[in-house]
């Protein structure tokens, strides 16, 4: 077996901000043959990874360039998808940006908003815009109502070149972090063509155990390909979720083709991954019954039902605990940043969480307490089965004797 420099690990867990372990690094190893870790680990070294802090710097720099273009002009932010998605998430960053309003703004859900026909400036807003589709769409739907002479930007975290392109010809600047296809026959991240050439042939190998190329056909539509959606061949990864356009062996978990076990993702899309071994929603259901169990006054008060504030709250508890990012406890909660603010005024008030939000003694024990109770192997939640040795026969049944 192939020898790792353990400190090329190591090294690696801080390029993602620890939310990575060497662990998961060797477990997303093991998919390839071994002679393949190389070209592996030279593909991880170049991956993009956006932290809660780089993320907001960026938006803060885009959103600074915003305000000098249109010091005039109320603005309007605009969420790319719906409540809980990454959209809403990055409304609530620009928020805490803009701290005291210096300019008149305000964030709009509804598509049928109307602007008084005074020119403005409308911001679309994602954490990333990969084939433009999404937001053109969004554009379309909304520019009816939007007044002449207004300007319209994308504001987001990272964006590939092309939906640069695309949003261009609408009329529509984009502000971000841009990247370029990973295997792009120029500025290619992995250098030299034979190098870049040996790396994309690894990417596609493994790919396509996931996602098969089509044969291409006029009018046909997008689709996920073994390079990413739309053959973006982005290395694009956030803490709180990974874009569709990303390298599938990244992200993926579903059966591989050749020998239909699950592929082990490092950056998961499908947030249940995220959480080993079991989904989410499930963990949080045996956690509230462990709790119910657990004859500890605090526990059985706070946790005694089943209700969806409760399962937050314990959600809200597992996240702090690892020093999740806002954005990806909301997208884990499947709530938006405000609703996350009220539930943490809850746990405040509840002793959970210090009056600064974070995690208090109580709320970690609560914590604590519960994880090793479900890890024990004679678990609280465990219903004994006794099993009777007689059978019992009847004389009769259903008119019938036995004799």
């Amino acid at each position: 077996m192939l020898k790792i420099n353990t400190r090329y690990l190591s090294i690696l867990k801080h390029r993602f901000d620890e939310q990575i372990s060497e662990s998961d690094i060797l477990a997303w190893l093991y998919n390839f043959e071994e002679e393949d870790w190389e070209s592996a680990l030279i593909l991880l070294n170049n991956i993009c990874y956006y932290s809660e802090k780089r993320c907001c710097a960026i938006l803060e720099y885009g959103l600074s360039t915003i305000l000098k273009e249109c010091s005039d002009l109320p603005i309007f932010f605009l969420p790319i998808g719906g409540i809980g998605k990454s959209g809403g998430v990055m409304a609530y960053y620009i928020k805490k940006i803009m701290g005291k309003p210096k300019v008149q703004y305000s964030f709009v859900a509804d598509i049928n908003f109307k602007y008084n026909n005074i020119p403005c400036a409308v911001v679309l807003l994602d954490d990333f815009i990969g084939s433009g589709n999404s937001a053109i769409t969004l554009y379309q739907r909304i520019s009816v109502n939007i007044p002449q002479n207004s300007k319209c930007f994308c504001l987001c975290v990272a964006y590939m070149e092309k939906a640069e392109n695309k949003l261009a010809e609408n009329g529509i600047t984009i502000l971000g972090e841009k990247h370029l296809p990973a295997f792009t026959s120029r500025h290619s991240v992995f250098g030299y063509p034979p190098k870049m050439k040996r790396i994309r042939n690894f990417a596609l190998k493994y790919g396509e155990l996931l996602y098969k190329k089509k044969q291409y056909s006029p009018g046909m539509k997008l689709y996920i390909g073994p390079l990413g959606y739309a053959n973006s061949q982005s290395l694009v990864c956030f803490e709180h979720t990974t874009p569709n356009n990303t390298l599938p062996i990244l992200w993926e978990s579903k059966k591989r083709a050749d020998n239909q076990e699950n592929w082990v993702p490092l950056f998961p899309r499908k947030l249940f991954d995220r959480i080993k071994n079991d989904s989410f929603e499930r963990m949080k259901y045996q956690w509230a019954s462990i709790s119910q169990k657990l004859n500890y006054g605090t526990i059985h008060r706070l946790f005694n039902d089943y209700k969806k504030n409760t399962l937050h709250l314990l959600g809200l508890l597992h996240c702090l605990y690892y020093n999740r990012s806002l954005a990806y406890t909301c997208v884990l909660l499947e709530i938006t940043a405000e609703e996350l603010n009220q539930l943490k005024q809850n746990a405040i008030e509840k002793g959970l969480l210090t009056e600064i939000g974070l995690l208090s003694e109580e709320g970690k024990t609560i914590y604590e307490r519960i994880k090793k109770e479900e890890f024990k192997v004679d678990s609280l939640v465990y219903y004994q089965i006794n099993v009777q040795n007689d059978v019992y026969l009847p004389q009769e049944f259903l008119g019938l004797s036995r004799n």
